[in-house]
């Protein structure tokens, strides 16, 4: 047995009161849950915008369902939260004295996310070229907002509940291994390329007996026209919206696209506006000088458009990766950020 004031400094041995779980080392639990919610109303109610065509405030916190605890294990700090938020907004267009309302729905806040992997979308309660023009004000001016509130409640968690599970030490200090935050992302390049890179691009190479080559196929529908989704895939100014990051896009036969910081390169090898796209396309870590051969396929049904996708030549290790890449950074950021996924033409 060590001597006093000897041995390992993370066993506390020192004259206390709360002796049972000296400085709360081994386990403690703080539920944040009610301040979370508190937080959250406090932050989202004083948001707000006017502008030359209108403006638009968060009248409403209308749900916020989902629970936050922080955990000491042993020194050890660790956050658990899972939230879905909707919000309730009100305005009036430079137009028009009615009274115009929507929802802003938030969802997937949690430990495993950043503030920019939140799904936020935003629709308003009625149909008109009003509430249109009122929802894009939502869309461009508060839902960034929205964002940061979320970037500003996690920091808030590991800051005031963060303390609370640690006891300070007879000397003042705090014994304690907090948990590691996520790095920042380097300047100029957004999170969602980080993401991307360590999501569906992150595995090894493997060695050149094991890329064997193999086809994807996909199929997905979106509550657009067959127009409405093909720009989706061509248009620059589209792609920058839902890929969250600059793109460099020559729609063009033989043009060349470059998305996400070279994540994705290739060329646009057949154009059929609305009705096809033939792609030479490749991850930026597949060997050299490999790529896959794209096509997507557009149907218009009358009442919402059928995308099929088929995608030959992908390295058999990273088939799975490769189908979550589509269907997260492509076919689900579409619908969230246009709305294509909900309702109807």
């Amino acid at each position: 047995m060590a001597l006093w004031g000897q041995g390992d400094s993370r066993w506390i041995v020192e004259e206390r009161e709360d002796a049972k779980n000296v400085n709360n080392w081994h386990w403690s639990e703080v539920d944040a849950s009610t301040p979370s919610k508190n937080f959250f109303k406090e932050k989202f109610l004083e948001l707000s915008t006017t502008g030359s065509e209108g403006s638009v405030r968060i009248s409403e916190v209308t749900t916020c369902t989902g629970e936050a605890s922080v955990n000491n294990r042993k020194g050890k700090v660790i956050y658990f939260f899972e939230w879905n938020i909707e919000l309730k907004w009100c305005g009036k267009t430079s137009m028009s004295n009615d009274n115009i309302t929507g929802k802003v729905s938030i969802e997937n806040v949690s430990e495993e996310n950043t503030a920019d992997e939140v799904d936020i979308s935003s629709r308003p309660t009625k149909s008109g070229a009003e509430h249109s023009k009122l929802n894009e004000i939502v869309k461009s001016q508060l839902l960034p907002r929205c964002r940061e509130v979320i970037a500003d409640y996690i920091k808030y968690l590991q800051v005031q509940h963060g303390k609370q599970v640690l006891l300070p030490t007879k000397k003042g200090g705090i014994n304690s291994q907090p948990c590691a935050d996520k790095p920042k992302p380097s300047p100029g390049v957004n999170s969602i390329k980080k993401q991307m890179d360590a999501t569906v691009i992150s595995q090894k190479k493997t060695e050149v007996a094991d890329l064997k080559r193999v086809d994807v196929n996909l199929t997905d529908t979106f509550k657009c026209t067959a127009n409405d989704l093909f720009q989706c895939f061509i248009n620059p100014d589209k792609m920058t919206a839902y890929f969250q990051s600059e793109v460099q896009v020559q729609p063009t036969e033989g043009g060349q696209f470059n998305l996400m910081g070279g994540t994705i390169t290739g060329t646009f090898l057949e154009i059929d506006p609305d009705k096809l796209l033939h792609l030479h396309w490749r991850f930026k870590d597949w060997p050299e000088d490999m790529f896959s051969s794209v096509t997507l396929k557009f149907k218009d049904t009358g009442s919402s458009t059928e995308l099929s996708l088929s995608q030959v030549g992908v390295p058999q290790y990273s088939v799975e990766q490769i189908k979550t890449g589509w269907s997260r950074y492509y076919f689900n950021a579409i619908k969230m950020r246009f709305g294509y996924g909900m309702g109807s033409l």
